[in-house]
């Protein structure tokens, strides 16, 4: 395999604002085994170019921006310690949440993104 490759990006399309406690948006991927060490996991909202989640494998994930204190980072969407913290689990979403979330996953050779856009009314 060559680079980073995003196998499937899963995001709610659609939320009815306080029907639920919390949901996830996930990004799986795959990543060449000589190229983890430098893999970070960023996640955006809109067009807001300051990341609204970050995760460095060995550090404890940053809910940032508009997602500060409203990410459970204690979340794993997976027990591979390269993906453990790959997924955003947004809790007690609302309106102002919604719009274009893009995955970001890079390493030092490579990155690619995938987006997906969520709504909540």
């Amino acid at each position: 395999m060559l680079g980073v490759e995003i196998v499937n990006i899963n995001v709610p399309k659609a939320i009815e604002n306080g029907t639920v406690s919390s949901l996830v948006l996930d990004c799986d991927y795959n990543v060449p085994e000589d190229e983890k060490n430098g893999l970070v996991v960023k996640w955006y909202l809109r067009d807001i170019p300051v990341p609204v989640y970050q995760w460095i494998p060995g550090r404890k994930p940053q809910d940032l921006g508009l997602l500060k204190g409203k990410v459970n980072l204690e979340y794993r969407a997976s027990e591979d310690y390269h993906k453990k913290y790959r997924s955003l689990n947004i809790l007690n979403p609302t309106t102002e949440l919604s719009g274009e979330y893009k995955c970001h996953v890079s390493t030092l050779e490579d990155e690619k993104e995938a987006k997906a856009i969520m709504t909540v009314y």
